[in-house]
């Protein structure tokens, strides 16, 4: 666990580990894995959120003749009155 320590987090993290462990079967050799593994859980929890990222429009300019399609079709004369 190379991550910077968090106070208290190494703790959570074998807590986690301990609850899993007693409703799992697990080996021994795992337990090191699900701590590691709740520890880096906890930790990304701790991180700010990332920036967004804008998204691209992919669909190209609209025109004139896909305005009108997307309007739908002329309404009834008896209702345009």
């Amino acid at each position: 666990m190379s991550e910077q320590p968090v106070p208290g987090l190494r703790e959570l993290a074998v807590k986690i580990a301990t609850s899993y462990t007693r409703a799992n079967p697990t080996s021994v050799d795992s337990l090191p894995g699900i701590i590691q593994s709740a520890y880096r859980g906890l930790l990304a929890c701790t991180l700010p959120p990332a920036a967004p990222t804008t998204a691209k429009s992919i669909r190209g300019p609209r025109t004139a003749s896909a305005r009108v399609a997307a309007a739908g079709p002329d309404p009834p004369p008896h209702l345009t009155a």
